[in-house]
């Protein structure tokens, strides 16, 4: 059976037939190693799929390691875990860990950025804040490893590590047509935020693939946060909407405060499983992101990239899954009851 555990720098060793000590100095560079030996190492470095401690290497140098995770709203649940969760992560590396917020400006997130260049930080995880007007040119003019997370950047060359969002827009129209309802309406952020525009894009593909009948005008656009939500259900006229997908967690909470009381109001699926979801009545169905593996692959990425930055730039897209709750099942009772 194969072994599940992480490759180590002696699985290394053994697969090149050399002590772990000759092992770490080719990994370190050292300019005294053997030409031939120096080869043998580095295939067994990459036929383990061993991955080098960017951090270990630094300090062994007599340098320092400290990443930074930048992420747009520090009020956004969603953000606060993937923070959490690379921090944790980080500790257990004894990484240093910085963090900034952006909230959502983008003059504010390139003075972020400035300031990292002045710090000197090793790498930097990142949640854009436009995905078609950040500009991360700053950082990688610097020699500064970037990995995108959770929104990438139109024709940025580096890596990401996301959500499916086309995958989980097509789960949430599934999920709701499967159940009977007809009459959706869909609440999304800016155009030219990716994230929310894939799954609304994804929302409309699988409702029509299903035999369900929807144009883009079903799609009502918000600025991601609560009071947007909010205003935008309220907006809704009275049974023209039989069910409501809201692609952001924030507007989730606003569109959820906007249909209590309703008598008319549509079901509802929600983005993410804050604990709101689950405290409320009814609860609320959520398209959960997966935000834990979201950021141990971001997290490993970076080191990967930090260790060897003439890699080409990779994705990873992982896959949500919905919560079945109340508040979409039929006959359990209506959000605004």
């Amino acid at each position: 059976m194969a072994s599940s555990t992480r490759p180590t720098i002696m699985d290394v060793a053994r697969a090149a037939g050399v002590s772990s000590a000759t092992v770490s100095r080719v990994i370190n560079g050292a300019p005294t190693v053997d030409k031939q030996l120096r080869s043998r190492v580095e295939e067994a470095v990459a036929a383990t799929g061993y991955v080098p401690n960017a951090l270990g290497r630094s300090l062994r140098r007599g340098g320092t390691s400290q990443i930074a995770v930048v992420a747009p709203d520090a009020a956004n649940p969603y953000f606060t875990q993937i923070i959490s969760e690379v921090e944790r992560i980080a500790r257990g590396q004894a990484h240093s860990v910085t963090v900034a917020h952006t909230e959502e400006d983008l003059q504010l997130e390139q003075q972020c950025f400035a300031q990292l260049v002045g710090r000197q930080v090793s790498g930097v995880l990142l949640v854009p804040v436009d995905s078609a007007r950040t500009d991360i040119s700053v950082l990688t003019s610097a020699g500064i490893p970037v990995v995108l997370v959770d929104r990438d950047i139109e024709g940025a060359e580096t890596d990401l590590v996301a959500t499916d969002n086309l995958d989980a827009g097509r789960q949430a129209a599934r999920h709701l047509y499967e159940r009977g309802f007809r009459k959706p309406a869909v609440i999304a952020g800016p155009e030219s935020l990716r994230t929310t525009e894939d799954r609304a894009l994804g929302f409309l593909s699988a409702w029509q693939a299903a035999g369900g009948e929807i144009t883009a005008d079903a799609v009502h656009r918000g600025d991601l946060h609560v009071e947007s939500g909010r205003k935008l259900v309220q907006a809704l006229a009275g049974g023209e909407t039989d069910c409501l997908y809201v692609t952001n967690n924030r507007m989730s909470a606003g569109a959820f405060e906007a249909l209590r009381g309703r008598t008319d109001a549509p079901a509802l699926l929600a983005t993410d499983d804050d604990l709101w979801t689950r405290l409320v009545t009814p609860s609320v169905s959520v398209v959960v992101q997966p935000v834990r593996a979201t950021s141990r692959a971001a997290a490993r990425m970076l080191g990967q990239r930090m260790a060897n930055p003439e890699e080409e730039p990779s994705t990873t897209l992982l896959r949500s899954k919905i919560i079945e709750r109340e508040s979409t099942a039929r006959g359990t009772g209506s959000v605004g009851a």
